[in-house]
Parts: C-alpha cells; structure tokens; sequence
C-alpha cells in the first residue's frame, strides 16, 4: 500500500511539473494536434485538404487567435518555435508557426531542394497570428510582418 501511495505521489509531482513545463513560456505548440504525425516522403495533400486549405487561406486575418485559425484550415502538418535572431539571449522564443504542407519532396535542405508548397502561420507567445507567408501559392495574401 505504501509504494502504491508513493508511486501516486510521484505520479502527481510528474504531472504538475510537465505541465508547467508546457506553460512555461506561453508557447502554443505543446497542445497543437497535428494532422500528421510523421509524414512520408515525398508528400502530397489530399486534393479534398488541399481545397479546404486553399478556399480558407485568404480569411486568416491578424489578430486572429490559435484555436480560431485551426478551425478555419484545419489541423497543421507541423508546429514550430519562432526564435530571435539573436542567439546570445538566454530566452529567445518569440513565438510559434503553424505550417500547412501541400507538398514536399524531402524533408531537409532549403525551400527549392524540398520542392515544397505551403503556408507557414506565424504567431506570438499570446497565440496571436502576427503574420504568415507562403511558399509557391500565388494566389495567398499573405500577412506583412510589422
């Protein structure tokens, strides 16, 4: 009875400090569902995701909340910290982006080598879009950085 009361203790302490760990700088992308876990390859969206995609993309407005951006485009492929530049600071997360892939050859290298097609959503640590951009969809407007 004693190590099943500790076990349930250590449990608990494991919990709390995770979670704190996940708010600890307000970044948004710890509670992110993605649509994808692993992608394979070379990847193409579904013609049915890549439309909702692309009829939704030119609603995103600034300002716009996390949760409000994700029922408009749906789950993201990939969630990723924002950095500043500057790499001396000790706590430098700005934020966080949102990436809807709609094709992609590789999973490293630059933009050209990936032959990749996406919009990449970017937020501040409020969960806040403060700007997005795309790669190879003309037809998005994307938001300017301030």
């Amino acid at each position: 009875m004693t190590r099943l009361l500790i076990a349930l203790i250590t449990l608990f302490q494991i919990s709390l400090f995770s979670c704190d760990m996940k708010d600890d700088k307000g970044m948004g992308i710890d509670k992110t569902e993605l649509f994808q876990k692993n992608i394979e390859y070379p990847y193409s969206a579904s013609e049915k995701r890549k439309m909702l995609i692309l009829n939704n993309m030119n609603k995103l407005k600034k300002g716009m909340a996390k949760v409000d951006v994700i029922k408009l485009m749906t789950q993201p492929d990939e969630a990723n910290l924002t950095y500043k530049f500057k790499k001396a600071e000790s706590d430098n997360v700005i934020g966080f982006s949102l990436a809807y892939i709609l094709r992609r050859d590789t999973d490293s290298g630059s933009a050209i080598e990936k032959n990749e097609q996406l919009l990449r959503i970017h937020f501040d640590n409020s969960e806040k879009l403060i700007w997005s951009y795309s790669q190879d969809v003309d037809e998005f407007n994307a938001i300017e950085k301030e």
